[in-house]
């Protein structure tokens, strides 16, 4: 075992200065005083990896006597409310006797955890152990009824206060035992597993008592101390299926075998070989103890002579008598107390680095949360709201002008969120764009052929578009209908507004949408930004405030960006003007050669404008040595019939002697007649090149209009309107810094745990062991203990090294992996049995160089 202490420092092996066995047991004394200051920590204990004992066994296998021949103390036995809680034990060396008594809650009454774990002492100190039993007893009655005023208990005034009380509880009655004769120790005792409930009880209880076993040894640092009585079979008990029957949970048992003076003739064996760990083994193995018998506690033997009676009996009762002395040492409640006392003090110097290494990172992260909670400052109230409403002003400046996220899962930044709204709005305002059909409406296609027709018709149209359905025929009729005093081909200028309005009518609807999902969107984030800003720093009043504020400006905003949109959509929708020529003639003649080549197909003319453009160019022979025929290079012949490439290459021909030098075989689709329907053409190539022009100018028009009218203005009046509009009085201000309830309870609680967490630190330096290394600690090898267990102890207990009498260092000084005990010179005539017991090896104990090694 590591000692701790600044007062007690390991000794250099060059020392002949003994360490008596009180400066070791101080040692000792002080780690499990360490552990059970870290267990009273509350809620912050279970997020530490501290070690336990935690006594498990079913109803009536004698757990309450094993407590008491360990303790000293006389439990209550006459209703079973013992059993109906936790009972925390610490157990403890001291001059003079004492006890006291203290309650811890951990749940409500509906069972929830608390946020903030409670103790509260309940009484006196005891001084006259005849009244802890009552004391108990009381304490029992309180935990199970936590709606009632404890000190009422005390008085057993609760006996007459109407109410019912809770069959089990999850809260724990703490004892605290300390005197002259009591071991270093600290365990739970938990509620016995029970199989049935009585008249009247409640099956839930079952479930309810077995899951509260589990949440204690299912933590892999509590050592479990199952109790099974030899008066049945241990298959038969609740306790031992639990532990058992889980490999895992047995690698951390210490099992008990209790009511040994009531073993069935015969059946000696059995018990024989479990002591022995020869049947159902655990890796801590098995002891044996006997209580008082039942004539013995109605005669209320003491606690000296019920330990006298236990060490009689196992002495002269056949076969424990006849066992060998390693196993004898493995009987009785004092042998089973040191154990267990040396084992919990060994698994809390080994935990130290790791629980302070929590205990720090604990720490940190309560200052951390502490700093974004601090204490008001109210000397200049006024000044603080001032503040407050200042930086909120600049943190909303800093959204609105635009931020990427915190990280990866950060949600959209506002501007994120509300370019998206306008890219929709583009979508939307592009879907209006009118769908023309340059061939005629009568025309009926093969259906894969109309497909292809009118993907090509709308290949500058957005996806799933929605504007009407135009074919070329219907807006020649249209414009012929529209006709006044015109000159012959023309068609009035309204015509293509007219169509040009039946795609764009909706756009002011689209605009409006647009903001209104803006404002929205930038409404939401504004309402987040003031309950982030302000929730921590001010009550809910100074935030109602601020949003009325900020409502009244969104408002006034809004109303002045509906005004400007209102503009932009009236100088877009009621005149059809551009100076942008170079787009619109560049689109213009794009979509008219796109439509006239469709509308010929829909004709059947393409065919042959097709085979022109099929044809290879090359160069060509002058077909006479006076005429050179075209310098351009024409159609070379392909597939096609050589009549029609001789015919194309003759006309060619022709025309150059004519004159008509540099056509090639394309030039002659020029030579088709003229189409009835090529002014409708124009006209639609016209509207839909007027459309791509406006879509894209009003797509800017209406973002910047909501970007400048709206979310700036608002910005740009911010500030002011919170400093001008808000009541800025002392005593208002006052009544906006009050801090809401759940604040001031979180910041109580961070600051009671910071100061748990703190005392915990200093605990650990005074004792001075949380400054060892982890890897200075061999964690493989186990301690020296009886025969049975050596196969089975594992990592918690180790085995002695050989001490080496040439070598040892200073504990500051010792090399990693050197560092394998603690030698204290002790002098023989201190060692006691029980010490001698688990190290009677001789490289564990050596007389002839007067030292002993704990682990």
């Amino acid at each position: 075992m590591v000692g701790t202490s600044n007062d007690l420092k390991p000794l250099p092996a060059t020392s002949n200065e003994p360490v008596s066995l009180e400066q070791y047991n101080q040692n000792r004394h002080e780690l499990l005083e360490i552990l059970s200051g870290l267990h009273s920590l509350g809620a912050i204990a279970d997020e530490l990896p501290l070690p336990q004992i935690a006594v498990v066994g079913s109803q009536s296998v004698g757990k309450s006597s094993l407590i008491e021949s360990m303790s000293g103390i006389t439990l209550p036995r006459d209703s079973g409310t013992c059993t109906r809680c936790p009972m925390e034990c610490r157990l403890e060396k001291a001059p003079t006797w004492s006890c006291k008594v203290t309650l811890r809650f951990r749940v409500d009454e509906l069972n929830r955890p608390l946020n903030v774990h409670s103790d509260h002492p309940f009484g006196d100190t005891i001084y006259d152990k005849q009244e802890v039993e009552d004391r108990l007893r009381q304490a029992q009655r309180a935990i199970l009824r936590p709606g009632t005023d404890i000190n009422s208990f005390l008085t057993n005034a609760d006996l007459n206060i109407p109410g019912e009380s809770q069959s089990f509880s999850n809260n724990c009655v703490c004892i605290r035992v300390a005197g002259p004769d009591v071991p270093d120790l600290y365990f739970y005792d938990l509620p016995g597993i029970i199989a049935n409930v009585g008249d009247g009880g409640n099956e839930r209880d079952i479930k309810l008592v077995e899951e509260l076993a589990k949440s204690y040894i299912a933590k892999p640092d509590c050592l479990i101390l199952l109790v099974i009585s030899c008066e049945t079979d241990f298959e038969n008990q609740g306790a031992g299926r639990l532990v058992l029957k889980d490999k895992n949970l047995r690698q951390r048992t210490i099992g008990v075998l209790t009511k040994v003076d009531r073993i069935e003739g015969g059946t000696s064996t059995k018990w024989e070989q479990m002591l022995k760990n020869e049947e159902t083994s655990l890796k801590h193995g098995w002891f044996a103890v006997k209580q008082p018998t039942p004539n013995q506690l109605r005669s209320r033997i003491s606690w000296e002579d019920a330990r006298r009676s236990e060490k009689d009996f196992f002495q002269i009762t056949h076969p424990w008598s006849s066992l060998d002395p390693k196993y004898q040492k493995c009987m009785g409640s004092d042998n089973l107390s040191e154990h267990l006392s040396l084992t919990l003090s060994e698994m809390t110097a080994r935990k130290l680095p790791n629980i302070r290494a929590k205990i720090d990172s604990l720490l940190r992260h309560t200052i951390e949360e502490l700093d974004t909670i601090p204490e008001r400052d109210l000397t200049d109230p006024r000044k603080q709201i001032i503040k407050l409403i200042t930086s909120f002003s600049r943190m909303v400046s800093k959204h609105i002008e635009g931020h990427p996220p915190d990280s990866l899962s950060a949600p959209s930044a506002l501007i994120s969120m509300l370019n998206q709204h306008y890219h929709d709005f583009r979508l939307q305002i592009h879907r209006t764009a009118p769908q023309f059909r340059p061939w005629e409406s009568t025309v009926r296609f093969s259906g894969s052929t109309e497909r292809e027709m009118i993907r090509m018709a709308e290949s500058d149209d957005a996806v799933s578009g929605n504007g009407p359905i135009i074919f070329v025929d219907q807006v020649c009729s249209y414009g012929e209908r529209s006709r006044t005093r015109e000159w012959p081909g023309n068609y009035p200028f309204s015509v293509k507004e007219n169509l040009v309005r039946e795609s764009t009518q909706r756009w002011e609807l689209h605009a409006k949408a647009c903001f209104k999902v803006v404002e929205s969107t930038l409404t939401e984030h504004l309402n987040k930004l003031i309950h982030d800003h302000f929730s921590h720093e001010a009550n809910s009043s100074l935030m109602a405030a601020v949003r009325v504020i900020v409502s009244q400006q969104l408002g006034a905003c809004a109303e002045s960006a509906k005004a400007r949109i209102k503009v932009t959509c009236q100088g877009e929708l009621e005149k059809y003007f551009t100076q942008n020529e170079h787009y619109f003639f560049a689109f213009r003649d794009k979509l008219f050669t796109r439509y006239k080549s469709l509308f010929r197909r829909s004709r059947g003319q393409q065919s042959f404008i097709e085979s022109l453009k099929t044809l290879t160019k090359t160069p060509q022979p002058m077909t006479s040595p006076s005429v050179r025929v075209s310098d351009r290079y024409v159609e070379a012949e392909t597939d096609m019939a050589p009549s029609f490439n001789e015919d194309i290459h003759t006309v060619i021909g022709i025309l150059a002697r004519r004159g008509l030098h540099g056509l090639g075989a394309e030039d002659l689709a020029k030579l088709l007649p003229s189409s009835d329907m090529d002014v409708g053409l124009e006209i639609m190539a016209e509207v839909r090149a007027y459309f791509q022009v406006a879509y894209k100018r009003f797509g800017d028009s209406i973002p910047i209009d909501i970007d400048t009218g709206f979310i700036r203005m608002f910005d740009a009046g911010l500030e002011v309107a919170l400093l001008t509009l808000m009541d800025l009085d002392v005593s208002k201000c006052l009544l906006y810094l009050e801090e809401p309830p759940i604040t001031v309870q979180r910041r109580g609680e961070l600051q009671l745990t910071r100061g748990k967490l703190e005392m915990a630190q200093r605990k650990l330096d005074q004792s001075g062991l949380s400054q060892l290394r982890l890897e200075e600690l061999d964690l493989n090898d186990p301690t020296e203990v009886p025969d049975q267990h050596q196969e089975e102890i594992g990592e918690d207990i180790r085995e002695e090294r050989p001490l080496d009498n040439e070598k040892s260092y200073p504990m500051s000084s010792v090399p990693q992996r050197e560092l394998m005990s603690w030698e204290i010179p002790v002098r023989s005539e201190h060692i006691p049995d029980a010490i001698v017991t688990h190290y009677e090896s001789p490289r564990a104990y050596d007389t002839s160089i007067d030292r002993i090694s704990f682990h």
